[in-house]
């Protein structure tokens, strides 16, 4: 008897298929991420996404959007939030878990293409937390970048 071997092709990971779908959309490009730690998702040169080696996708949402969104994104389960940040994260393990970034994505495009919204991107949550850790490593805690304070402690 002969048997023979299923030959199976590479899936593409959850990450890939949720930068695809947002690539294709019009205007929307991929590059480098400014991290440098990824692909980015940029729109009109602005980085609105870009996803981690680990799965993990992250949204500029900018920090009036989450505070308005704050309460459904942490009931998703799905989201982690920075405090006073203007990026969330969202683990890429299921095709729900893509259509949420697509839909976060939609979201992030008009936060950061509407009117009054051209403020510096802040750091991303990956290279945000690395340097909180670093400012409450060394004592200087004020050293803390002002995009990541909650808004109320901001500095004009």
């Amino acid at each position: 008897m002969l048997l023979m071997r299923e030959t199976t092709v590479p899936a593409t990971s959850y990450a890939d298929r949720a930068m695809a779908r947002v690539a294709s959309w019009p205007g929307v490009r991929s590059g480098r991420a400014a991290c440098g730690l990824g692909t980015a998702l940029k729109v009109g040169g602005r980085q609105l996404a870009h996803v981690h080696a680990d799965g993990c996708a992250e949204l500029r949402l900018t920090w009036p959007v989450i505070g308005r969104l704050r309460r459904p994104l942490l009931e998703s389960g799905r989201v982690q939030l920075a405090p006073g940040g203007d990026w969330i994260r969202v683990r890429l393990d299921t095709d729900g878990d893509v259509d949420l970034f697509a839909s976060l994505a939609s979201v992030a495009i008009k936060a950061n293409t509407s009117a009054g919204r051209r403020r510096t991107a802040g750091a991303c949550m990956t290279m945000a937390q690395a340097k909180v850790k670093e400012a409450m490593r060394s004592g200087r805690p004020a050293a803390v970048p002002d995009d990541l304070r909650e808004p109320r402690l901001r500095t004009p």
